[in-house]
């Protein structure tokens, strides 16, 4: 299962979608608490309309003893428990209908249908007086008109919340978003300067920045770049120098192993003619070395190169590592020329040659070049050993594969390392260059 790419944001964005859900997240609660508390307020106002009209009642009682209780369709008010008609009575109280609830103060609610078959809202409090004494005030309602009326109070609160807390939340948003904006700037600030900071980085920039946090980060910053240019300032001049140390003497001996050849005989021509070599040798793997330590997009003369010839020489040349190994090699070549970097070609297969050579055991090697391909398969230094690493291979064989993976890298050629438990292969594929 392939893990999804991850979206890139920046830090304005991230922190802006973020406010965003929470807004949103938070807006839906506001909407909720406020559905909430209208149905609480409805609850409560209710409760305390039906204990005014209890009070007032009782003090109009008070004022005039001698006026009747009011009793009407809608509201009633009784003295006694026993004034309440039966069939209202068995609304409040599964008990004996004689005893009123013991619910003194509190509003209770009982609902029946009528002899209309309409739904019909009872609410009884038992109002009790230090003066007057026990007060039962009984209300009825249709169900219709107290959902009518608690529709229209929900409506308008949730309305009314709506809009005050849109308008909250959009004062809010467009202060965050300032704010978001105002702490983004200085980041943008280091970005720029940190830009600039790699391409001059001889040229001093400013480091004062409205955040402390950020003037050390570039303080670090620019300590990091001025350590790295005076590394490769003085890597640069070593390269100057060592071109030039390297290259004189080195022609030097060329030239003299040159002359002694020409007045050599025998034994002695041998020898010299394997100097000669080794000198040559030496001179490709300098100049492949200083080409690339530098920094330098100049692409490298390309030449006419005989393949096999080449491969030859180098096994040749390197034969003496095969010590008292049985080693059968095969080349196999699908073109007599290439036309290619010749110095860095035969570097990179001489090192892939002697490393085969140097850890490999008894069996095949096999050597196989095309127009776009060079691949060389050998036998595994231990063939019981379970399969290493790659990297621990490349380790162990030293300079001479990391040597040739440089190269590759460089001349953007495709480097590629296969091993398993009978044999290691190493591939390297170029563009096809035509002549």
């Amino acid at each position: 299962m392939k893990d999804k790419p991850v979206q890139i944001k920046s830090l304005s964005q991230q922190v802006r979608w973020q406010m965003v859900l929470l807004g949103f997240g938070l807006f839906l609660a506001s909407l909720i608490l406020s559905f909430l508390f209208s149905f609480h307020a409805i609850e409560t106002t209710t409760k305390n309309l039906v204990k005014l009209e209890a009070e007032s009642i009782v003090r109009d009682a008070l004022a005039n003893p001698d006026s009747p209780l009011p009793v009407g369709k809608m509201e009633a008010a009784y003295r006694q428990w026993a004034d309440i008609p039966v069939i209202i009575r068995h609304l409040f109280t599964n008990e004996s209908i004689e005893n009123p609830p013991e619910t003194k103060g509190e509003i209770l609610e009982a609902t029946r249908f009528n002899d209309n078959g309409q739904r019909e809202y009872f609410y009884l409090l038992h109002h009790v007086d230090d003066t007057f004494g026990d007060l039962f005030l009984l209300s009825r309602h249709n169900a219709d008109d107290i959902e009518t009326i608690a529709l229209r109070f929900f409506t308008a609160t949730l309305v009314q919340s709506f809009w005050s807390t849109l308008i909250i939340f959009i004062l809010l948003f467009f202060l965050i978003r300032w704010v978001i904006r105002r702490t983004s700037e200085p980041l943008v600030l280091l970005s720029q300067w940190a830009a600039n900071l790699g391409k001059n980085p001889e040229f001093p920039l400013k480091t004062d920045f409205p955040i402390q946090e950020l003037n050390q980060l570039a303080a670090q910053l620019r300590e990091g770049v001025d350590k790295i240019e005076t590394y490769n300032r003085r890597e640069q001049e070593f390269l100057r120098y060592a071109s030039h140390e390297l290259r004189t003497p080195l022609g030097i001996i060329q030239a003299s192993l040159d002359t002694l050849a020409l007045q050599a005989e025998g034994k002695e021509r041998r020898s010299l003619s394997r100097a000669l070599k080794a000198s040559d040798n030496v001179r490709q793997l300098s100049s492949a070395l200083l080409w690339l330590a530098r920094e330098s997009s100049k692409p490298i003369e390309k030449s006419m190169v005989n393949i096999k010839e080449v491969a030859m020489q180098i096994i040749d040349h390197h034969r003496h590592l095969v010590h008292e190994r049985d080693i059968n090699i095969k080349i196999d070549c699908t073109i007599d020329t290439l036309l290619i970097e010749k110095d860095l070609f035969v570097i990179v297969l001489s090192n892939l040659i002697r490393n085969a050579f140097q850890h490999s055991t008894d069996g095949n090697m096999e050597i196989v070049i095309s127009a776009n391909q060079l691949q060389v398969t050998n036998t595994h230094t231990d063939i019981d050993a379970q399969p290493q690493k790659e990297d621990a291979l490349l380790q162990s064989f030293g300079l001479g594969l990391q040597l040739v993976q440089r190269i590759c890298q460089k001349l953007s050629w495709q480097f590629a390392f296969d091993e398993n438990a009978n044999h290691v292969s190493v591939s390297i594929c170029w563009p096809v260059n035509k002549p």
